[in-house]
């Protein structure tokens, strides 16, 4: 594995420090133009700590996806570069808290576009081991950086020889200071003299303590693993820029059928509830129709058409008529169908209590089948069940009919 320290993107003319790796351990080391890099099929690039921004947020637990939405509102008012412009690199929440790297996104495109082996792109201040109070680093790119306890980092200017705090320090100690959160100490990661630690010590009220040099070149798997990932990001927001790009152009034609499905099921409602109107106004009818004629038992739809039947079928007899559930008008009925049945497919048939019963041989199923339909086509209820070597068939006029 290679690991390439970049204080930019890359440049054809510009020679970067750059580590080999194997199980954890540097086997070499160097600092070349990117053509004369070692040809490992994988790069890890760590850019200078002055590139990158690196803040720790405090969101709620969430999904992965819904964490880069409730990020980006959250640093709207954090960071001075519109986020549109802007790289975002998330790390693994661990505790709560939520480390998150900021960069420009025209040099990350840069750097990917220059460099295709890169793996990961992570930032020089996430890859410093978290301590209690804040660690002020040396930067490999010149300057310096101090990352906090809680994951956070900030870019820091170089001491200078009057020994002075960087402003970009004193500045953060005040207003951590007025927020009371100053930590308990800095500890200094770089070789400085004891009288320095304690100037600084006086002149911002924290105690400065050292602590063992620091550099990139230390930082181990679990740190590279752990850190905000610039390309990991990039490739999950490709990934789903991809999938809503995919979607998009049917986006229209599912609205469309989305409309259409809600004016067809409101058509069907429509349609149903008008039936359901219509019923009721037919069953209230014929109850009434009933009540008129002072008809016995006719409490209801059913009862009160059944009524009208019996009363319509004494009317015809009085008045030497046939009537329509009498044996001759449903034999006529069930004729046709009964017809079509193969030769002797009839054994017999009695007409009592406005039915005919007939005996039939055994049919085929879809024989049986055939026969129902064209009887319930000539407006007659059929009820077959199976009798003694055949079919017994009960032929009653339909209530469609009546």
């Amino acid at each position: 594995m290679l690991r390439v320290f970049l204080p930019a993107s890359p440049r054809a003319d510009r020679a970067d420090r750059w580590i080999r790796v194997n199980d954890g351990r540097v086997v070499a080391r160097g600092q070349d133009v990117p053509s004369r890099w070692p040809a490992d099929a994988a790069i890890e690039a760590v850019l200078a700590a002055d590139q990158v921004r690196v803040i720790a947020l405090a969101p709620p637990p969430m999904p992965r996806e819904r964490l880069r939405r409730a990020v980006r509102y959250a640093l709207e008012d954090r960071i001075a570069t519109p986020l549109d412009e802007s790289a975002i690199a998330i790390a693994e929440s661990r505790d709560g808290t939520c480390v998150v790297a900021v960069a420009s996104a025209a040099l990350i495109r840069e750097t990917t576009a220059q460099q295709r082996r890169f793996q990961r792109i992570v930032p020089e201040s996430a890859l410093v081991p978290q301590a209690d109070g804040w660690t002020w680093c040396a930067s490999s790119a010149g300057d310096g950086f101090v990352r906090r306890h809680d994951g956070s980092a900030f870019a820091v200017q170089a001491t200078d020889d009057t020994g002075s705090l960087p402003p970009e320090l004193a500045a953060a100690l005040a207003q951590a200071k007025r927020a009371n959160d100053a930590p308990a100490s800095v500890h200094v990661a770089f070789a400085v003299e004891r009288s320095r630690l304690a100037q600084w010590t006086q002149a911002s009220g924290v105690s400065f303590t050292s602590t063992p040099a620091w550099q990139w070149e230390q930082a181990g798997e679990t740190a590279f693993a752990s850190a905000p990932d610039f390309l990991r990001d990039a490739s999950q927001q490709a990934a789903q820029a991809a999938r809503a790009s995919a979607w998009r152009p049917l986006r229209p034609a599912i609205v469309l059928a989305a409309l259409a499905l809600a004016l067809y099921l409101g058509g069907l409602v429509v349609q149903w509830s008008w039936l359901g109107f219509e019923r009721w106004r037919l069953a209230a009818a014929l109850v009434d129709t009933a009540k008129a004629a002072q008809l016995p038992d006719a409490p209801n739809a059913d009862a009160a058409a059944q009524a009208i039947a019996r009363q319509y079928t004494a009317a015809r007899h009085r008045a030497s008529q046939s009537a329509p559930t009498d044996a001759l008008p449903l034999l006529a009925r069930a004729a046709p169908a009964l017809s079509a049945l193969p030769a002797g497919a009839l054994r017999s048939a009695r007409y009592a209590g406005d039915a005919w019963t007939v005996d039939l041989v055994k049919l085929d199923a879809s024989t049986l089948s055939r026969l129902e339909r064209r009887l319930g086509d000539a407006g007659l209820d059929a009820l077959a069940a199976p009798a003694a070597g055949g079919t017994r068939m009960r032929l009653s006029l339909a209530a469609t009919a009546r």
